[in-house]
């Protein structure tokens, strides 16, 4: 299931009888958000083949209060009062290149009420925080073509069970560390970090972000190997009473401010004796980012998605399972926009009779000058993106600033339109 570029129904459709057309088909109930997660993490599965592959997951709040008096059966977001629904995807990358093998699944909720009293007492299972294991674990079986794993993720995640149960042959994790733990020593985690010596340092380029100015940080490396002992409270009997990782920590040498100092403590199942193997695992680490710029395409202007005017919350639900699969799609063609994406097959994003449209598309959208030619090579990502941005807008000068979001997402709703009117034209002639 392909969806066009923005997630309003004006955005959608070409024509009143499309806004309708498509909103009848997330009203059906028929159309299931497992069977659009599912064919996108087939098509996952195929890029992710022989791959070493990171997972990265995190969740984020589609809000809908703007729109209250238009929606129905929508549970409450994070404050408590505004409703919406939660997204929480897997999102695979290349471990080796970064590059965005698709989406690998994910869960969709909706809060309908309050935590319980004994919440911290409650397995596991029957919490939100459950979506953590229970996304990955889900995912894990349609890369089974992939001989390596990580599942990255941010500081919510650092669960013990998580930890203790997700690893195994070829599963890793890497969790930014929230909890100053307890140790099976009888210390705690962050002190016996702090007492390890510099293994050395690294500078990193911070990029600017709320309240935050871009800034030049220089950083000491610390690890040791470590055992973590299972929390008392909500222990599990399932569960082993220690696990065993490897501790990474980076901390800020000259922050311009206590509070803003930088200091990430991660917990990783791989192994790390060097400090080339902990210079290893925060580059992983750092991966990261890319669901920071999947979330920020589902929002923004490239799709849009709380503008929806869809009122019912279990279409609303498969729209978001549509819209992920978009921004994803547009993330993987704003990453092979140049050389980048020169040895990406276009097979990775588009199916055969989608490059067979986008080869009778770049013929007739190059122009009479060597500047306005596709110069990429034939069949690869970056030659299918350069049709693409082109569709969006974009004049194709190589002078011109390169196609961002919004450019593919557009492109992607044209094209889409052609592709389907191409797969039409041959069901009638045959």
């Amino acid at each position: 299931m392909r969806l066009r570029g923005a997630a309003s129904m004006r955005g959608l459709a070409d024509s009143r009888a499309e806004q309708v057309g498509f909103t009848r088909l997330f009203h059906n109930s028929r159309v299931r958000v497992e069977e659009i997660l599912a064919t996108a993490a087939a098509r996952t599965a195929v890029a992710a083949a022989g791959r070493h592959v990171l997972l990265i997951e995190d969740t984020s709040e589609i809000n809908y209060q703007a729109k209250a008096g238009r929606k129905r059966g929508l549970g409450r977001v994070g404050n408590g009062r505004d409703i919406g629904l939660f997204v929480h995807p897997a999102l695979a990358l290349d471990a080796e290149d970064g590059t965005v093998l698709g989406l690998a699944g994910a869960t969709i909720w909706q809060r309908r009420s309050a935590k319980r009293p004994d919440y911290q007492e409650q397995p596991i299972e029957t919490k939100e925080s459950y979506r953590w294991l229970a996304t990955i674990a889900d995912a894990r079986p349609g890369l089974a073509r992939s001989p390596l794993v990580t599942a990255i993720a941010d500081r919510e995640a650092d669960i013990f069970e998580l930890l203790a149960r997700l690893p195994d042959a070829r599963t890793h994790v890497l969790v930014r560390a929230t909890h100053n733990r307890a140790l099976g020593d009888g210390g705690r985690l962050f002190t016996s970090l702090g007492a390890q010596p510099e293994a050395g340092r690294i500078t990193l380029e911070l990029p600017a972000r709320r309240q935050r100015a871009a800034r030049t940080a220089h950083l000491a490396v610390r690890f040791v190997a470590t055992t973590l002992r299972q929390p008392r409270r909500g222990a599990d009997a399932r569960d082993p009473r220690t696990v065993s990782v490897n501790a990474v920590e980076v901390s800020e040498l000259d922050p311009p401010s206590r509070k803003d100092a930088v200091v990430w403590r991660l917990l990783t199942t791989h192994r790390v004796a060097s400090l080339a193997d902990a210079l290893h695992i925060v580059e992983l680490y750092r991966r990261r980012w890319a669901i920071e710029q999947l979330f920020r395409t589902l929002k923004s202007q490239a799709i849009d998605i709380e503008a929806s005017l869809i009122e019912d919350a279990g279409a609303l639900e498969r729209l978001a399972a549509a819209a992920m699969v978009a921004a994803t799609m547009v993330m993987q063609l704003v990453h092979a926009r140049g050389e980048a994406g020169w040895n990406l097959p276009a097979a990775r994003t588009f199916s055969p009779s989608q490059i067979i449209v986008l080869h009778a598309l770049t013929r007739r959208l190059q122009g009479k000058t060597a500047k306005q030619k596709n110069h990429h090579p034939p069949d690869s990502l970056a030659w299918a993106a350069w049709s693409i941005a082109r569709l969006g807008g974009w004049k194709g000068y190589a002078s011109e600033r390169p196609p961002g979001p919004i450019t593919f997402a557009r492109g992607l709703e044209r094209f889409t339109a052609i592709a389907e009117g191409y797969a039409l034209a041959q069901l009638t002639s045959e």
